[in-house]
Formats: C-alpha cells, structure tokens, sequence
C-alpha cells in the first residue's frame, strides 16, 4: 500500500517576518506625492528664471522644518515657499506661524485634491501670501509699466 503523501506546513521564522518588505502605508505615498509635488514646482520655477531653486529635503533639513520647502541657492527668489498638496485648506497663519522666516515672504502653494475613481486629481492650485507682500508685488508691476 502507498503511503499517502501530506505536504509539511513550513511557518516562516520570526527573522524571515522582519525581512520581508512591508506595503506602503498611505503616510508614504503622501510623502512621495507631496515630494514629486515639490520637485515639479521647483522645476516650474527654474524654467521661470530662478535657475538655482532647490527642494529643501535635497538640500537642508533645517530649511525643511522650518516650513520652507523651495530654495534659491543663489537668494533671487524673493519668497519662502511651503507647498501642500491636499483635500482640506491648510491652515495658512498656522503653519506661518510655525516658522521662523519673515512673515511677509512666507507663501503656501497648495494644490487642492479631489477623489477620483481610483485615486485623488487635482482640483486646482492657489498661492497664499500676506497682503501687503501682494500689494508689493503689484506696485513693482505698475512701476514697470511706466
């Protein structure tokens, strides 16, 4: 009579657990959009003329606590620059307040996020800035105009 053939249930280990890979969690994927975000801006920026702007994560830590997440290696840009890319308004004056920068150069880029079938689109972009930096802004135009 044959033997009958039973498979032997293998468990993996405790040490082969910890080695595999685990899923990204939707923390990580946030960064890595909120990261592609950053270098697109930036990216925008440059073909602008501000042809030394940076990410703040490839070029300092500090910088990038401090809510700044745009660099002008050379200092041309006359703004520091936070960018969110998100389904709710960012608390702006928050955030702001967050940092030690100059207030009047502080400026939120946010990307409003819409979901989609499958994932979030964006819904558009705005720039938040404090008024009087604005007013500024418009007088150098004018001035320009003349």
């Amino acid at each position: 009579m044959a033997k009958s053939k039973q498979k032997e249930i293998v468990l993996p280990s405790e040490e082969d657990i910890e080695k595999k890979p685990k899923r990204r969690g939707l923390g990580a994927r946030n960064k890595a959009r909120g990261n592609e975000y950053e270098c697109r801006i930036a990216k925008e920026l440059r073909e602008l003329g501000f042809t030394s702007v940076v990410t703040a994560r490839s070029e300092s830590k500090r910088t990038d606590n401090n809510k700044v997440d745009l660099i002008d290696t050379e200092h041309k840009l006359p703004f520091n620059i936070q960018l969110k890319r998100t389904v709710n308004t960012p608390q702006y004056f928050k955030i702001r307040e967050e940092s030690t920068v100059d207030p009047k150069t502080f400026v939120l880029i946010w990307n409003k996020q819409t979901k989609a079938a499958v994932n979030f689109m964006s819904d558009g972009e705005v720039v938040m800035m404090d008024k009087l930096a604005f007013y500024d802004l418009i007088k150098q135009f004018v001035k320009s105009d003349e």
